[in-house]
């Protein structure tokens, strides 16, 4: 995956490409026409720039998998959780900083 492209995730396949998987996920709950979502992908983009290649980032649009936002309680947009080995290990809603973010990854990583 080249830096700034980012896996996309959905009801079919979460399970197995992030719950499934060893190592830390971030996944990236975002809507449609939301402005923070946007500025968020942009943040995430330096951000996979920095952090180790194995740390996996990725999508799930809201709006296309409504049960997967439901089942992780998502009732906002932009939410970030973080999975490592499967398990959720933090949520953040809204956009941080990079720093934050780089923070956060080096933390669970």
């Amino acid at each position: 995956m080249a830096d700034g492209e980012f896996a996309v995730w959905n009801e079919q396949n979460f399970d197995a490409e992030v719950l499934r998987q060893p190592g830390l996920a971030v996944v990236d709950f975002w809507t449609e026409n939301c402005v923070p979502c946007k500025q968020l992908t942009r943040v995430l983009a330096q951000l996979s720039t920095e952090i180790p290649a194995s740390v996996r980032i990725g999508t799930v649009k809201v709006n296309d998998n409504p049960d997967l936002a439901a089942r992780f309680g998502v009732r906002a947009s932009p939410t970030l959780l973080f999975f490592k080995d499967g398990a959720l290990v933090d949520t953040r809603t809204g956009v941080d900083r990079r720093q934050v973010l780089k923070k956060l990854v080096e933390t669970h990583a």
